[in-house]
């Protein structure tokens, strides 16, 4: 990877680290000036409609009970694997399944309506129960498979009836979605589609991304995340939702999230997580939106020194950006250094980060920028 040498704080031998480059998620070679001027057409379509009401929940409510809720064993796709067991709940054309032992954070998420499904199941010799069955995205190599414990057997026939059921009435089936085939592990996450951000996004939000590309696997894979490049929302009543970045070809930077999509960079990431900063007050986010502003125009930097020197807060690499915002509003201990935070570590994956002042980080969602398409 080409080092940028413009905005390196330290002239120091290079090595892994300092060969990791934050890429910036501003594509201005697909987009001129003239593109950007144009309004982003209003789509009639009423799947969108549909859609667009969906809310985050901004309070951690917790969903209606299931109609539907029991144990099964899910079939590893890993050969040497066993199959474990699976707490599952059906609820609202949505099938769902957890650790057995923390049904707080779901590890799979089949919602009906986002996207359509094959489903399939195998009855017993005698014809008394459902022994297994399957459920496939279309368009899609990966299967969920589940096998009927016998101590869930009783239901078992309820089970398929009733996902049969919501499969058929669901807005997947009946109008074909198959756009979160197009992302990484999709199950994983909560779903928002690109319009809602754009209605419901606030300063301090932060949209975290998975690069397509063999040079971005060696990065997190050298980083040991799922992913490589985060970014930070600014809401301003006078102006578009702006992003706000810092990366190896421009540095700190604040540009229109329209432009953003206008631009289809979307189409470089395999993945791109909404997280919704909670419990924040207004006055907060226009400090927050004060504190950002003030960075623009600084460099970039990444580099093994700045783990062992005192920063001077004059070049960022994007994560380091991300915690230095928020540890200037109180979120983040000042005893912890900016540059230990990486892109991955404000995702679930990361077990949730503690913030503080009552202010948490809500749930990943995936964005889904190819559901009209």
């Amino acid at each position: 990877m080409q080092q940028n040498s413009t905005n390196r704080e330290d002239d120091q031998p290079n090595n892994i680290v300092d060969n990791l480059e934050f890429q910036s998620v501003l594509d201005i070679l697909n987009l001129n000036d003239d593109q950007f001027q144009e309004e982003i057409p209003e789509s009639n379509n009423h799947i969108q409609q549909a859609q667009i009401t969906q809310e985050i929940s901004q309070n951690y409510e917790q969903r209606p009970q299931p109609d539907l809720e029991g144990e099964f064993y899910k079939v590893s796709p890993h050969f040497l694997e066993t199959n474990s067991t699976y707490y599952c709940t059906l609820q609202s054309r949505r099938f769902t399944y957890y650790n057995i032992k923390n049904k707080d954070k779901p590890l799979g998420i089949l919602d009906f309506d986002y996207q359509r499904y094959i489903f399939s199941f195998v009855k017993s010799k005698d014809d008394a129960y459902i022994q297994s069955f399957i459920l496939q995205p279309e368009g899609c190599e990966k299967k969920f498979e589940f096998v009927v414990p016998s101590r869930t057997r009783e239901h078992s026939k309820q089970w398929v009836s009733l996902i049969q059921q919501y499969i058929q009435q669901s807005i997947g089936f009946q109008n074909n979605v198959n756009s979160l085939t197009k992302f990484h592990r999709f199950w994983r996450h909560e779903r928002i589609l690109d319009p809602q951000i754009l209605n419901q996004a606030q300063t301090g939000d932060l949209l975290i991304f998975r690069t397509r590309g063999t040079l971005q696997n060696l990065q997190r894979s050298v980083t040991r995340s799922d992913y490589d490049h985060i970014v930070m929302f600014l809401k301003d009543p006078l102006e578009d939702l702006m992003l706000f970045e810092s990366s190896n070809q421009f540095g700190v930077i604040s540009f229109s999230y329209k432009r953003f999509v206008r631009a289809k960079s979307y189409k470089n990431y395999e993945k791109i997580l909404y997280k919704p900063l909670l419990n924040v007050s207004e006055n907060d986010r226009i400090l927050m939106h004060t504190y950002a502003s003030a960075q623009i125009g600084k460099g970039y930097s990444l580099s093994m020194m700045k783990f062992f020197k005192k920063s001077t807060r004059q070049n960022f690499f994007c994560s380091e950006l991300i915690a230095y915002i928020y540890q200037l509003m109180g979120f983040i201990p000042e005893s912890e250094k900016c540059c230990s935070f990486l892109p991955g570590h404000f995702t679930d994956e990361d077990k949730r980060l503690d913030l503080l002042k009552s202010a948490q980080l809500g749930p990943d969602y995936i964005v889904d920028f190819y559901y009209l398409q």
